[in-house]
């Protein structure tokens, strides 16, 4: 799965896609919300005996994490759902760069020569 950052309608958007490159998810505002919708997917998709309660990992808590890495077992958990999600594929920047970059030539063929 690939998590993408795009720039829709005016947004910054966050969604996932197959490796064929099938959108996976819904668009959403934030990346907590593709964290959190990443996470629940994974869930939905595990097959095998849950032992975990929750599908929230304590150690997102930031003082229960310092907790954690005060010791030695492994702050960012063992599961892949345990680790921060990072974004994949940005598509947003460039396209940031390119309004700007137009922006700024229009006010240089707006502004009046001296």
């Amino acid at each position: 799965m690939t998590l993408c950052k795009d720039l829709v309608e005016g947004r910054i958007r966050f969604y996932w896609t197959s490796q064929s490159g099938a959108l996976l998810s819904p668009m959403m505002a934030t990346l907590q919300e593709a964290a959190e919708w990443w996470t629940a997917f994974q869930f939905s998709q595990y097959e095998g005996p849950e032992r975990r309660c929750s599908i929230i990992d304590r150690r997102s808590d930031h003082d229960k994490r310092r907790r954690f890495e005060s010791r030695d077992a492994n702050p960012m958990g063992r599961r892949t759902t345990d680790r921060p999600v990072r974004v994949d594929c940005d598509m947003a920047t460039p396209k940031i760069d390119l309004i700007n970059r137009m922006e700024t030539s229009l006010e240089a063929v707006d502004r009046p020569a001296h």
